[in-house]
């Protein structure tokens, strides 16, 4: 009976098997990195939409209240606040209640004007901004001002400066210039806000004419609150983590927003891992 003699792998052999063993694992390391990096920028854009998805549809709802009155025949009122004066205070101080136009990073303010009513059959028509019920302290008829800004790196007890959640949309209604409740906070990672709004062109004594094109209010000083008929609003939103996308440094202009300035920090431009959307919405003022 012969025996065969068995042998082993050679050294060759060996660093053959190693190699493309390391190629292998090399490639299989490389798809998990892409992947998990493709879903980690997924992941963050899809916050930004739907954070911005919620604040869009937020302040949509609440312009079209814009110069709310209960009754058909009842005196129109102005659907925004007068422009800022040149030493306005910010909200929530007292006799902030005014539209304040900014083409930078400093971000417009949304000022609606509503009368205060429990006759509507709507109990939204007789709370805050935020939802607080004011029938104890307002009565039948107020004029209200619902006031909408962005604060950056807003600090309270739920966050720290400079961090995720510290870029916010806050509100506050006002009453001849004073907060008729507290201010809060409607939505996280939102860093920029521009409006504009749409006028119609020359005499329309029947209120018929679409709207023309859309402006700032201070493009149009004196403003003929009768010509405006609609507001164009865009917001910028952020991912809350501050590592879904490789680092660059990107612009966003909303609207009417300055792309260039000679201090960066006053455009809406970044340079860092953080992924972000601009989303816009055309409102038509039922109202008006």
């Amino acid at each position: 009976m012969m025996i065969k003699k068995q042998r082993g792998m050679t050294l060759v052999e060996l660093m053959i098997a190693a190699v493309l063993g390391m190629i292998v694992t090399y490639f299989i390391i490389n798809i998990m990195i892409s992947s998990s990096r493709t879903a980690m920028q997924s992941d963050g854009l899809a916050q930004a939409q739907e954070n911005g998805r919620f604040v869009l549809s937020w302040l949509h709802s609440e312009t079209r209240r814009a110069g709310y009155v209960p009754g058909i025949i009842d005196a129109r009122i102005q659907p925004f606040a007068d422009l800022c004066a040149a030493e306005f205070p910010l909200p929530p101080a007292n006799n902030a209640d005014c539209t304040f136009e900014a083409n930078d990073r400093a971000s417009d303010r949304l000022a609606i004007r509503r009368t205060f009513t429990t006759a509507s059959g709507s109990a939204k028509d007789a709370m805050d901004c935020t939802g607080v019920d004011l029938t104890a302290i307002r009565a039948e008829g107020d004029v209200l001002t619902d006031v909408y800004w962005v604060e950056r790196n807003f600090v309270s007890a739920n966050t720290a400066n400079n961090d995720a959640y510290d870029d916010v949309l806050r509100c506050v209604t006002y009453f001849n210039g004073i907060p008729v409740a507290n201010a809060q906070v409607i939505a996280s990672g939102v860093e920029g806000l521009q409006v504009l709004y749409g006028i119609r062109p020359g005499e329309d004594p029947d209120r018929n004419t679409n709207v023309s094109r859309y402006v700032a209010l201070n493009d149009i000083l004196p403003i003929d609150w009768d010509s405006v008929r609609a507001a164009r609003i865009a917001i910028l939103t952020r991912a809350f983590s501050d590592n879904t996308i490789n680092l660059d440094t990107r612009s966003y202009i909303l609207l009417d927003s300055n792309p260039i300035s000679v201090d960066p920090l006053q455009t809406f431009t970044f340079t860092d891992r953080i992924a972000r959307h601009i989303q816009t919405t055309t409102v038509y003022l039922p109202n008006e």
